[in-house]
């Protein structure tokens, strides 16, 4: 099994980088788990070959971004790709933003952004979308589980940021961070972000502008964390160093579970296994090696998925 995290470029789509991979591995079988868009830099995590089965695994674990929200406009896209089409002349303070941070901390559901691969009877929001023929879509669950600002400035600045303790955080001697190019010299809050799997960081710009009684949109991001694969574990695409592979227990932010060799038999024969755990486990067969994610009752473990090779 394979596991890469890379830093993706500014730019680029995460579709993109999974080709520019699988030319440099050599095989059509990469996968990513969790979309980011073209403007967007920072984690994408590659599974390659027989590990693009815990795509799906991967792809729900909690993520950590470093978003720069600016307040005045908002653009058809909620980013800087998209044509300006509302404007405001209001522009919120610093004690404003920080008081509307904590409302996001009980939002469960959001509306998607009109430019997502959301379906709709079958059709992509963002084909309609391009096609001026916008679909209306319905909210989705969501989950903010930390919302902090780092920094309100007279224009977007692109900070330094390191890691800590308790997330990452702008710092002076961090790593440089590349922002998009400015629409222009709009007030920018920089937020991090710590939300569940399928939230969108352009809508929580669109509704925290439309809470403060302005228009906004997200002017830069970097997704710092997936799971417990942080930005600092992440390579650079273009020098892929094929040596470093993550471990698949590292990445996994559910618990794992020591199999017997007869119990990792059974397990990778898909037969559930007596074991009182509750919620996603992974299950380690002999050599620490990972034979099948499972899901448990409390009672017994129901195999998932099985890896056999």
């Amino acid at each position: 099994m394979a596991l890469f995290a890379v830093n993706k470029p500014l730019g680029r789509t995460s579709h993109d980088v999974v080709d520019m991979a699988r030319k440099l591995l050599g095989t059509r079988r990469v996968g990513h788990t969790g979309t980011l868009d073209p403007l967007a830099t920072g984690v994408l995590i590659l599974a390659v070959d027989v590990s693009t089965k815990l795509v799906p695994f991967l792809s729900a674990e909690v993520k950590e971004y470093i978003a720069w929200v600016s307040f005045g406009v908002t653009t058809e896209t909620l980013d800087a790709e998209g044509q300006i089409v509302a404007e405001s002349s209001r522009r919120p303070t610093q004690r404003e933003i920080e008081a509307a941070l904590p409302t996001f901390l009980t939002l469960t559901q959001q509306t998607p952004p009109a430019y997502s691969a959301v379906k709709v009877r079958g059709v992509k929001a963002y084909e309609a979308a391009r096609k001026g023929q916008a679909l209306e879509l319905e909210p989705r669950p969501v989950q903010y589980l930390e919302a902090s600002l780092l920094a309100y400035d007279p224009a977007p600045v692109a900070h330094r940021i390191a890691p800590s303790a308790t997330g990452w955080h702008l710092s002076e001697r961090g790593r440089a961070v590349e922002l998009p190019r400015p629409v222009g010299d709009y007030p920018t809050a920089v937020i991090r972000l710590v939300v569940g799997s399928g939230t969108y960081v352009r809508s929580f710009a669109r509704d925290l502008g439309e809470q403060l009684g302005s228009k906004a949109f997200l002017s830069g991001l970097v997704r710092t964390r997936v799971g417990k694969i942080g930005l600092e574990q992440a390579q650079d695409i273009e020098n892929l160093d094929t040596g470093k592979v993550l471990d698949e227990l590292e990445a996994l932010s559910c618990p794992s579970v020591e199999l017997s060799h007869t119990e990792a038999r059974r397990a990778m024969e898909g037969v559930p296994l007596p074991i009182p755990a509750k919620g996603l486990v992974a299950l380690v067969g002999p050599r620490r090696r990972l034979v099948a994610m499972a899901e448990g009752d409390g009672f017994k473990l129901r195999i998932k998925r099985v890896f056999k090779g």
